[in-house]
């Protein structure tokens, strides 16, 4: 299993560090920084200018960072309802040994210090790992959040080979470039005209999430909607 670390815009420079060190203490080393404030990211490489991770971590966007991903999974406190899994941090080597393709590669998001992770960022989510904190003070630092996961995914009966049958799953960005297929061929067909684009690729996103489709199967519907965007509504049958 190969796992990356994904943190979505931080803003403190120790934050970065501490999570890049919880990752070193556990045997992780893939960290991506997604929109992160300038001058936060060049203090915090600068500040640990022999750390490895960092050394390695690069700036990118979100759909840069998901890609080749096969699960990709975000974390919450609660505060924000979606209608993803939520997966309590205890239950989540079951989760992987379930969910996760053989040597499919995972991807865990960690939002922003104060906003956490948006709904948008949480439509690329198949579930979301809670860490049970007390409600009277759900959230947690950066660092220690990422720590706690971190060690969770380093427990040694965690095969390193998910016992899921082995199917190819599709990557991130073939789900995406399926999303954008489906959401042409509901605007060839006139099909929900009403709901705005972007309310529509969450539907679709969602629903695709939660169908676990395999990579030939993301392949065969990407052919069949890629047929259908290129139908007008006056070839189509009444």
């Amino acid at each position: 299993m190969e796992t990356r670390f994904v943190l979505v815009r931080p803003r403190d420079p120790n934050n970065i560090g501490a999570a890049a060190r919880a990752m070193a203490n556990f045997g992780l080393d893939d960290l991506a920084i997604v929109d992160p404030y300038a001058p936060v990211w060049n203090e915090a490489r600068s500040a640990l200018a022999g750390d490895k991770i960092l050394k390695r971590a690069k700036a990118m966007t979100l759909a840069e960072a998901l890609r080749g991903v096969h699960l990709v999974l975000g974390t919450g406190d609660g505060r924000r309802k979606r209608r993803s899994p939520v997966i309590p941090l205890p239950g989540l080597w079951d989760y992987l040994r379930k969910e996760l393709p053989a040597s499919g590669r995972v991807a865990v998001l960690f939002g922003n210090e104060k906003t956490g992770l948006t709904n948008e960022e949480l439509q690329h989510c198949r579930a979301v790992i809670r860490i049970p904190t007390k409600s009277d003070a759900p959230s947690m630092n950066l660092g220690q959040a990422a720590a706690l996961i971190a060690a969770e995914l380093a427990r040694p009966e965690l095969p390193r080979e998910a016992s899921r049958e082995k199917i190819a799953a599709p990557t991130s960005e073939q789900l995406e470039d399926l999303v954008r297929k489906m959401a042409g061929a509901l605007n060839t067909l006139q099909y929900a005209r009403r709901t705005p684009g972007d309310s529509k690729d969450e539907r679709i996103r969602t629903m695709l999430l939660r169908w676990n489709l395999s990579r030939r199967d993301a392949a065969f519907l990407q052919g069949v909607f890629r047929r259908v965007a290129q139908f007008s509504p006056s070839k189509m049958l009444p």
